[in-house]
């Protein structure tokens, strides 16, 4: 298992008949392309998993909570919309929002217009400053919004253990329609220290490296076939001793201790 990133791409290079780099941060032509294409090929192949996710790269985030804006002011604009301050948020003309929390403006109403990262327009005639509540992103199709931590993809949604199966994922969110205040997600993290990776994952990512060089480096499509053939063996490989850090065999004598023998009773 290489013990840095320069050596697992000497490997790579190895694998192509290249010359050796001195250093994959180093700043010569070949340095820079292979330290570029390195991350690359790393990221990918750390989503190019089990459909469940490599065991080594999964993280579970638990207590996601939905998103809240904090409003801290509300201001006259016309006879038919009302000018909302808010904490800094992503909100675009034409989403929807529930407001919650207030006196005079609780309920749902069609974004008109964003003037500023701090405001938003809504359908509603201003009525007083009530000068708090909270505002909630909603949709007709998806009625909460919960932001991804950094990873590099999400595999699953849950609450209270309990997969959701509504769930879309939009830009830096995931939409559902699931009546909770937070949720768990099951994520593939972006790993980037090598002496974490499995011996396996590491055969795969340079086998995966030499194929991405070719393509940048060489152009050579007869060794890139050789390659991509060498790659599927190591695919393969890869996800079956991946898909035993799922299991652990415990082994109990207890029913034998107690006295009960191992015949099958016909």
């Amino acid at each position: 298992m290489a013990a840095t990133e320069t050596a697992l791409a000497n490997q790579a290079l190895l694998l192509m008949g290249q010359a050796p780099i001195d250093d994959i941060d180093g700043t010569n032509v070949q340095e820079e392309k292979v330290a570029i294409i390195f991350d690359e090929t790393r990221d990918a192949t750390l989503m190019d998993g089990p459909e469940d996710g490599w065991e080594f790269a999964k993280h579970t985030y638990h207590g996601i909570d939905r998103e809240e804006l904090t409003i801290t002011a509300f201001t006259y604009l016309s006879a038919t919309t009302t000018t909302v301050t808010i904490t800094t948020h992503t909100l675009v003309a034409g989403d929807m929002v529930t407001i919650d929390g207030t006196t005079n403006y609780d309920g749902t109403y069609d974004v008109v217009s964003v003037g500023t990262t701090a405001t938003i327009v809504i359908t509603k005639a201003w009525v007083a400053d009530d000068a708090t509540g909270t505002a909630y992103w909603t949709s007709n199709d998806y009625a909460y919004r919960f932001a991804i931590p950094t990873c590099l993809m999400v595999l699953k949604t849950k609450v209270g253990g309990i997969e959701l199966t509504d769930w879309r994922e939009r830009g830096a969110y995931i939409l559902t329609n699931e009546e909770s205040s937070e949720v768990d997600m099951d994520l593939v993290s972006a790993i980037t220290t090598v002496t974490t990776f499995p011996a396996y994952f590491t055969e795969l990512l340079v086998v995966n490296l030499a194929i991405d060089l070719h393509y940048n480096l060489t152009q050579d499509l007869n060794a890139i076939q050789v390659l991509k053939e060498k790659q599927m063996v190591k695919k393969h490989k890869a996800f079956a001793m991946d898909e035993r850090r799922k299991y652990v065999k415990e082994k109990s004598t207890s029913w034998v201790d107690a006295g009960h023998n191992t015949d099958f009773i016909e």
